[in-house]
C-alpha cells in the first residue's frame, strides 16, 4: 500500500489502482487533498476502494505541540464514488468529543452530516459514512471561515459611511491584519464609549467570525437602534488576528507554532509596553489598544477576547470572568471587575435567554493577573476601568438541541451582543440571572467527560 503525502497535498494512489484496475493516468483515482486555504489533514490511508483513515495533523506538523491542539481538519475529495457510500475514519484527534462535521459541494453552501451518518467508536474516533450526490466534495471539522472569506465580507461592506477599514500592521508572513472602526463619524467622539474586540487568535475557532459578521451587519444596517448605537459608541474590531495560522490551516498556532493568546509579554517595569518576545500579531493589537487608552479621547471600557471552545456537544457559550466578591476576600477593584463582568453577562442573557449560556463559576480566581493573556495586560495597566473578558462560543448543539448550531445562530448572537453592550451602560443594578449564578454542578453531571469541562488546556483556564 502506498500513500503519497506532503504538507499541502495528499494523494491516494496504489490501493485505489488495485481496486479499479487503473493506471496512474486514470482520472478515476480518488484524491484527498488539503492544498487550499485553511485545508489540513495528516496521513491518509485507504482501507478499501470506498473507505479511508484520515489522521489529523499537528499544527505545522509539529509533534511537540500538545495533543489536545490536534483537532482541526478540512479536506477536498475529488472523484468521489457516487454510486455507493464512502467511509472516512478520523483518527488521532486530540479531543474525545462526539461531533457532526460539515460538507459542501461548492465551498459556499455548507451542511452538517446527519447524526445517522456519524458514529463515534470506543477509541473516540469519528466515522463518517455517506453517499455523496456530487463531486468534488469538501469536508471539515466545522464551518470554515478563511482569510479570503473575511476579505470578501469586507468588500461587501466597505462602502458604508459608518465603517473605516484600517490596516495597522502586517502578519509575520506579510498579510494585512485588519482593524475595523465602526461609528457615526459625524458625531463628536467626546461623549462616546469605546468597545474593543479581537478574534481568531486561534485560527480554527471560526464561530466568532460569523458572530462578528452578524454584529457588523447589524451596526451598519441603518436601523434606528443601530444608528443610536453608532451615535453613542466607537467599535474597534480586529476580526482576524492570526491571519497566517488561518491561511496555513492550523488549529491554534501561527506557522511558527506560537500560541498568540499567551504571548502578551509586557515589561514589568512599564507594563503598558510589550517586550520583543511578543509576536507582530500581538503587538499590532496591543498597540491599537494602547493608542485608544492614551489619545485623549474616551478610554476603552469594554474589551472582549473572542474564542470558541471544542467542548461537549451540549455546552453553550461561556465566559471567563475574573476574581470574585469582596465577601470572598477580593479587593475592592477586583470585586468591581467581577461585578461588571457578571452584569455584562446578565445583559447578554436578557437577549439570548439565560438557558443559552453556561452557568458561571462561584468565583473567577486571580492567577490570570500574573500571566500574559490579553486580559492580564488590560488588568495590570487599567484595573477595573476596562471590563476585559474572554467569551467562548461552542461548535456543537450549543443549546439548540436536537439540531446543531449554524452560522446564522452565531450571527444572531452578534446582534444580541451589540444590544447587550448598549444595555451594559444602562441600569447597573440589574439583577444577575439566578440561572447564571446557579453553578455548574447540575450541568456537568450529565457529561461523558466531566473532568475535561471546561477545556483542560492550560492556556484556556483563565482562573
Amino acid at each position: 500500500m502506498t500513500v503519497f503525502r506532503n504538507s499541502s497535498f495528499v494523494l491516494i494512489s496504489f490501493f485505489i489502482l488495485i481496486f479499479n484496475g487503473c493506471t496512474e493516468d486514470n482520472p478515476d483515482i480518488t484524491i484527498i487533498s488539503d492544498d487550499f486555504e485553511s485545508g489540513s489533514i495528516g496521513e491518509v490511508v485507504p482501507t478499501s476502494d470506498t473507505s479511508w483513515e484520515l489522521y489529523i495533523a499537528d499544527d505545522n506538523d509539529n509533534p511537540e505541540l500538545p495533543d489536545n491542539w490536534r483537532c482541526w481538519w478540512y479536506v477536498k475529495i475529488e472523484n468521489t464514488p457516487l454510486s455507493r457510500p464512502v467511509e472516512l475514519t478520523l483518527k488521532e484527534s486530540g479531543w474525545p468529543y462526539y461531533y457532526i462535521p460539515v460538507f459542501t459541494y461548492d465551498q459556499k453552501t455548507w451542511r452538517h452530516f446527519t447524526e445517522d451518518e456519524v458514529y463515534q467508536n470506543v477509541a473516540n474516533e469519528i466515522i463518517l459514512t455517506k453517499q455523496f450526490e456530487k463531486e468534488p466534495v469538501w469536508i471539515a471539522r466545522t464551518y470554515p471561515y478563511t482569510f479570503a472569506d473575511l476579505e470578501n465580507f469586507l468588500e461587501s461592506i466597505h462602502d458604508s459611511p459608518y465603517l473605516d477599514i484600517q490596516v495597522p500592521g502586517y502578519s509575520q508572513n506579510g498579510k494585512p491584519v485588519y482593524l475595523l472602526k465602526i461609528t457615526d463619524q459625524f458625531i463628536p467622539v467626546t461623549d462616546k464609549k469605546r468597545v474593543f474586540m479581537h478574534a481568531r487568535t486561534h485560527p480554527a475557532e471560526t464561530p466568532p467570525s460569523f458572530m462578528l459578521e452578524g454584529m457588523i451587519n447589524y451596526l451598519l444596517s441603518g436601523e434606528t437602534e443601530a444608528l443610536e448605537l453608532l451615535a453613542d459608541f466607537e467599535f474597534y474590531i480586529f476580526p482576524m488576528q492570526n491571519v497566517d495560522g488561518v491561511v496555513a490551516g492550523n488549529y491554534r498556532s501561527t506557522p511558527k507554532s506560537e500560541n498568540l493568546e499567551v504571548m502578551w509579554h509586557f515589561d514589568n517595569n512599564n507594563p503598558i509596553v510589550l517586550t520583543n518576545e511578543a509576536p507582530a500579531e500581538v503587538s499590532i493589537v496591543q498597540q491599537a489598544a494602547e493608542r485608544l487608552m492614551t489619545d485623549g479621547g474616551p478610554h476603552v471600557s469594554i474589551a472582549l477576547n473572542l474564542h470558541a471552545s471544542n467542548s461537549e456537544p451540549d455546552i453553550r457559550p461561556f465566559f471567563f470572568p475574573h476574581f470574585g466578591s469582596e465577601a470572598q476576600g477580593y479587593a475592592l477593584d477586583e470585586a468591581s471587575l467581577w461585578k461588571k463582568q457578571l452584569h455584562f453577562i446578565s445583559c447578554l442573557s436578557a437577549y439570548t435567554g439565560a438557558e443559552m449560556l453556561e452557568p458561571l463559576p462561584e468565583e473567577g480566581g486571580s492567577s490570570f493577573a500574573s500571566k500574559t493573556y490579553p486580559e492580564s495586560w488590560w488588568w495590570v495597566n487599567f484595573k477595573d476601568r476596562v471590563m476585559a473578558m474572554t467569551m467562548e462560543l461552542t461548535y456543537g448543539r450549543a443549546g439548540f438541541a436536537p439540531r446543531w448550531v449554524e452560522p446564522d445562530d452565531y450571527r444572531t448572537l452578534g446582534v444580541d451582543l451589540a444590544l447587550a453592550i448598549r444595555d451594559y451602560y444602562g441600569d447597573s443594578t440589574m439583577q444577575v440571572s439566578t440561572i447564571l449564578k446557579s453553578g455548574r454542578t447540575d450541568r456537568i453531571a450529565g457529561l461523558k467527560y466531566p473532568e475535561l469541562y471546561p477545556p483542560a488546556a492550560g492556556d484556556e483556564l483563565k482562573e
